[in-house]
């Protein structure tokens, strides 16, 4: 079985594997010719790849070793880099292109083929104008690639927050997953001046030293939970995850616990000493206030049960109702005891005389 090796096409880019196919005495730094979707390029050699790293893909083959003729065609098609940029910046502006940022253009070593890198927040941007535009301005096949905040940071470089040169930048190779957890695990302020990069998301150095406090923080509280501790009970203030502690507030007073004195209580609740007794007195207290004997009890609850129970009050009108005599009700008189008025007696009184008066 050929050999498997490593190649790099930046010194801090991602690493691809090649199939060997015959060529022997390779070495780290060594320059070979390959074939990949951004036409022929130089990678340089990072190591073989171990059989237990395979995948059991195919790896594409590696054509020859780099000439000194085509490490002189790299730098020149390099040089040419910068005006292929801005040839594309010019031509974006006159078509009206607009939030897209073009970042860098990285010729192959023979010059076959350009690839513009650019940068967009929309989900879609249709380009097809701008390359064939290209493809006549600079004679060549243009290929425009977009890439992810976090590489348009690795490739504008720059100093971080910490005064030396991005990590991206520097040694990564690859962006690892970082999560808002991690800071909260290293007890790093969630100020997002402080948490995020140049790029706008979460710091890759937050992932640096994550397994370390993952493990140190094995048996520790988190903050604000109750604890037991040989001061008493309290609240977890603070939690210092290195030195294997926590601050703990007892009764206003703040104690720092070790991890193996969490949950003890040997001096919480410390044993009562008993009193030594004379002899003429007796060790159980005599109660100046006897028990109420049971005749006593018996006579609460008869007079308890003796008590009568509240009347309800009366409203008023049942109750000028009820008080009225019975005489003062006539035989006519409406339901409810009122008297008919005078008025309608003289009116019938009337009607009735009109009657008799009339003739016949």
């Amino acid at each position: 079985m050929a050999p498997i090796i490593a190649l790099q096409f930046h010194p801090t880019g991602r690493r691809y594997h090649f199939d060997a196919q015959g060529i022997t005495d390779l070495q780290p730094g060594d320059r070979v010719v390959v074939k990949t979707t951004r036409g022929r390029q130089l990678g340089i050699v990072a190591g073989y790849v171990p059989k237990e790293k395979l995948d059991g893909r195919a790896s594409k083959p590696i054509e020859r070793r780099a000439t000194p003729r085509d490490l002189v065609l790299q730098r020149q098609w390099q040089a040419k880099a910068l005006g292929a940029l801005i040839a594309c910046r010019e031509q974006a502006e006159k078509l009206g292109v607009k939030g897209s940022k073009f970042v860098k253009a990285e010729y192959s070593f023979d010059g076959s083929q350009v690839t513009i890198l650019y940068t967009t927040e929309k989900k879609r941007t249709d380009l097809n104008i701008l390359r064939r535009d290209l493809r006549r301005a600079l004679r060549t096949q243009v290929e425009l690639y977009q890439i992810g905040p976090r590489d348009f940071a690795k490739v504008l470089d720059g100093l971080g927050t910490c005064g030396e040169q991005r990590c991206c930048t520097r040694f990564l190779t690859r962006f690892s997953s970082v999560s808002i957890r991690m800071a909260k695990l290293q007890n790093i302020s969630l100020t997002p001046s402080e948490i995020t990069g140049a790029c706008g998301r979460l710091r890759c150095c937050l992932a640096y030293e994550n397994s370390q406090y993952a493990e140190a923080a094995k048996g520790l509280p988190k903050r604000g939970k109750e604890v037991v501790t040989p001061h008493g009970s309290g609240r977890v203030i603070e939690v210092r995850t290195l030195a294997g502690t926590i601050v703990v507030d007892v009764g206003g007073v703040r104690h720092e616990v070790q991890r193996e004195d969490i949950g003890k209580e040997e001096f919480t609740n410390p044993p009562v000493e008993e009193k030594a007794w004379p002899d003429w007195l007796s060790a159980e207290p005599v109660s100046e206030s006897p028990a109420p004997s049971q005749p006593a009890e018996e006579k609460k609850k008869r007079s308890r049960s003796r008590r009568r129970p509240r009347r309800r009050p009366k409203k008023k009108s049942e109750s000028a109702t009820s008080q009225r005599p019975a005489s003062q009700s006539k035989t006519g008189g409406t339901p409810t005891g009122r008297k008919r008025s005078s008025r309608r007696r003289s009116k019938r009184g009337g009607v009735q005389n009109r009657r008799d008066d009339s003739p016949g």
